[in-house]
């Protein structure tokens, strides 16, 4: 069989500005050492802005950087396989992502990712453009740019902070106050957890969230029997409104307040549940122990100045069943 290769997107974030590009993607990508990445940008596999990069090329805050994995085997959409549009016209695409769907491809997941499922049903838009990422677990509101000029617009606005963003949260535990600002900043944390960021460490840059409570209540755990004493914990259900766009910057403030997100198995303790699941060692008791079978983040609503009209417009996912289950007798 012929070897077949995608083209995988990075963005340079601003404490990466300036940085040659063979040290940026050795901090970026997990697995990685300096001398393998200065091989792959040997072999032509690097694109910076459509061009291919050198070594010493340097990169400056929202450069896209493309890298070239060897493509491998991956399970097959279903036929009938599409994603709900929640906003459409010539400019602008704007899906509810479901939860467990990379946003865009990697080395491992080219078709089953948003990018892939909607070439796969949508074949009328070859030239989509993601505006920004939500993590696998996340659901909701993602906004992807049908060409490059939108794509573009859509960045300076976001750098103008014209942009805002809601999340819905579940957190464990019962947050006070009521409302607050987390001005925390936030980097890579180091150890054995490359992708797994925290606060206030070195090289850290600045975070901000803005969160207000929803209700205080106690959840029921879905897989009931297995362990009866987690059936019911306490936990609050947040909205929360990132004033910067750091990664994971949601789940790893409320973890720093001492209230991580339910389900999430990275910034839960010290990881070591997302060791396990790295290791394929993860057992159903630990899963449960995490209070939720996801990570209890949706993406409930996006508001934006529309980069052709420049008319404010609001677009909103509703919850998803999983976490309105977890609710129960409580819907927002």
């Amino acid at each position: 069989m012929e070897e077949q290769w995608v083209w995988v997107p990075f963005e340079v974030d601003k404490k990466f500005d300036g940085y040659r590009i063979d040290r940026f993607l050795a901090q970026r990508l997990v697995g990685y050492s300096r001398s393998k990445v200065q091989r792959v940008l040997a072999d032509s596999r690097v694109m910076k802005e459509s061009r291919p990069a050198k070594a010493n090329t340097k990169v400056r805050t929202g450069d896209k950087i493309q890298i070239a994995y060897l493509r491998r085997p991956e399970a097959p959409l279903a036929p009938d396989a599409s994603i709900p549009v929640l906003f459409e016209d010539e400019d602008l695409l704007i899906v509810n992502k479901p939860a467990d769907l990379l946003s865009h491809p990697t080395d491992k997941i080219v078709d089953n990712t948003v990018l892939g499922l909607l070439r796969h049903c949508r074949p009328d838009l070859p030239k989509l453009h993601l505006l920004h990422r939500l993590d696998r677990e996340t659901s909701g509101v993602l906004a992807l740019a049908k060409n490059a000029k939108t794509a573009r617009a859509w960045t300076k606005h976001m750098e103008n902070h014209r942009i805002q963003k809601e999340y819905i949260a579940i957190v464990r535990g019962h947050l006070s106050p009521a409302e607050g600002v987390i001005d925390m900043p936030i980097g890579r944390q180091g150890g054995d957890i490359r992708v797994r960021q925290w606060v206030k460490v070195p090289g850290a840059v600045p975070a901000v969230t803005k969160y207000r409570i929803i209700k205080h209540l106690w959840g029921q755990s879905p897989q009931i029997g297995l362990n009866r004493d987690l059936e019911r914990f306490p936990c609050t259900v947040v909205r929360a409104f990132p004033q910067t766009g750091r990664l994971h910057q949601i789940r790893v403030h409320f973890a720093a307040l001492g209230h991580p997100l339910l389900g999430d198995p990275l910034y839960t303790g010290a990881g070591e549940i997302y060791k396990k699941m790295i290791a394929g060692t993860c057992t159903d008791a630990d899963r449960i122990s995490l209070g939720f079978a996801r990570v209890a983040l949706h993406a409930a609503s996006l508001v934006f100045e529309h980069p052709r009209t420049n008319t404010e417009r609001h677009t909103s996912a509703p919850l998803p069943k999983d976490m309105q289950a977890l609710l129960k007798s409580s819907p927002i």
